[in-house]
Order: C-alpha cells, then structure tokens, then sequence
C-alpha cells in the first residue's frame, strides 16, 4: 500500500516545531494512518529496519514497527530543515483514522503499562519516561517526562478548535 503524505497533510494535520532535551531519548512525532502506515519525524537520522515505537495518548495505545524508508518532504509542515520523515511499518493497526502519536527510537526501550499509562524504561536512566497530552486552541502538546521534569515537547497545529486542557507552563 502506497503511503500518502500528501492526503494526510489534506486532513488538517499539520505539526510545527520540535524541541528536545538531551534527558530524552530519540523521540519523534508520528502521523499513523487507519492502516499499518505512519510518518514519523525525527531530528537524528533512522536506517530502513530500525524498531520503533508509537505511542497514542487518548486513549493509551502503543505499537512497535519498523523505519521502511526516508520520505522527501516532510511529514510535518513547518519543522526545522534538520527533521527527517519516515515510512514506518506498524506491527498492527491502531485506529480507523488518522492520529498523532509520540515515535521513540531506542533499542534499550522497555515499554511497560502501569496505572493507565506507558512507562518506557531505558538503559542509562534513572527514571522511567512518561508520556502527557494536553489541548490547546487549535492544537496538541505532546510531552515527555522523567521525574517529573519535562524532557521534550512537540506541538501540532490541528487547523480547528478544540477544547482547551493544556495549563501555561504545558504549552511553553
């Protein structure tokens, strides 16, 4: 099945700036379509057969897959010349539409469900890293934590209002 980056991007999606933070692991944002496709976006560059994971918030959901192949143009309108997009092949399906999701990169990743969310665990860390989602005007916060200190942060301009949930210090 041809992935269409274009078609997603028709949808209203689109992502805009990424910051991370050297506590992080290689995390990116991710485009997964209904089927077994997504477009992930990293800053470090990923070689066709890397193991990823996908991870959805609301609800919590988490697939692993693999990079397929590098794209042209990116799957987030807007990022910075050095993010990379990527054909990722899930394991299975998550969703019947199009959702946005967190993309994490490490091979010492050990993803564990405790008390209604993902823990992800990796070798080096003294904590495990957490995922958050909050809304606001017009878009997703999405978030990673250890410890309570927030890690990397990823906003998604979504073209449509939604209910804000996200507090100030969320989407700073």
């Amino acid at each position: 099945m041809k992935f269409r980056v274009a078609g997603l991007i028709v949808m209203g999606v689109l992502g805009l700036g990424i910051r991370s933070a050297s506590a992080a692991p290689r995390l990116g944002v991710a485009l997964l379509s209904p089927d077994t496709l997504a477009c992930a976006t990293f800053l470090d560059p990923r070689k066709p057969g890397d193991l990823v994971y996908l991870f959805l918030l609301s609800p919590p959901r988490v697939v692993d897959g693999w990079i397929q192949t590098p794209l042209a143009e990116s799957c987030n309108a807007g990022t910075s010349a050095e993010a990379l997009s990527y054909v990722v092949r899930l394991r299975h399906p998550l969703s019947t539409s199009a959702e946005i999701g967190i993309a994490l990169y490490d091979p010492s990743a050990r993803v564990e469900y405790q008390a209604g969310e993902y823990m992800v665990s990796t070798v080096g860390a003294t904590a495990p890293l957490q995922f958050r989602q909050c809304s606001s005007a017009e878009g997703l916060h999405l978030t990673a934590w250890r410890a309570n200190r927030r890690t990397w942060h990823q906003y998604w301009y979504l073209g449509t209002d939604v209910e804000p949930t996200c507090t100030e210090s969320e989407m700073k």
